[in-house]
């Protein structure tokens, strides 16, 4: 068995609005994001579109748009260290509200095994965001959902990052720090 960290913060906010303070902000900083640290050597790995479909589809903002419009987009596992350290360091700037929480999850050799083949071998899935009744189409998850699909549990079997968050914060969740 080996014991891995869930990393989730929720994003300073303003991810459609070019005159939100913190729009220059990455997609995944100002919408939120999990991750897992402990697959890979001193990395965190997080699910969300893959580069290439962001070229793709025309640079950032118009996949969010894409994606606001319920379009499926590929997604893989890749190295989210950026996103969790920007929200590290933009606790104070956004009143807490970036602030990355943590807890640990005890996970089979066999599931270690699977997510790196996953992130080694760059496997692909179905990324969207949920439906206007929080569900997923069959198939499809985001940064959250995607890790049940390793038996990993989340506090509220949610996609929703700000709820997620919400609970870890009224439940005294471990808060991460960038050492």
């Amino acid at each position: 068995m080996s014991i891995i960290q869930v990393v989730i913060f929720r994003g300073t906010g303003g991810v459609y609005n070019p005159h939100h303070p913190h729009h220059k902000e990455a997609a995944l900083v100002r919408a939120g994001h999990v991750g897992v640290i402990g697959i890979v050597d001193d990395t965190i790995i997080g699910f969300h579109p893959t580069p290439e479909a962001a070229e793709a589809a025309g640079g950032e903002m118009v996949l969010l748009e894409t994606l606001r419009e319920n379009q499926t987009q590929p997604g893989r596992l890749q190295d989210d260290d950026t996103y969790f350290k920007r929200a590290y360091e933009l606790v104070e700037a956004t009143d807490g509200r970036t602030t990355v929480y943590t807890y640990e999850v005890e996970i089979s050799e066999e599931t270690l095994s699977q997510i790196r083949s996953w992130y080694n071998e760059g496997k692909e899935a179905l990324y969207n965001f949920p439906n206007d009744d929080g569900q997923f189409n069959k198939g499809e998850s985001n940064c959250a959902i995607f890790w049940q699909r390793f038996s990993i549990p989340l506090p509220v079997v949610s996609g929703n990052i700000r709820e997620i968050t919400q609970v870890m914060d009224e439940e005294g969740y471990d808060k991460w720090s960038n050492d």
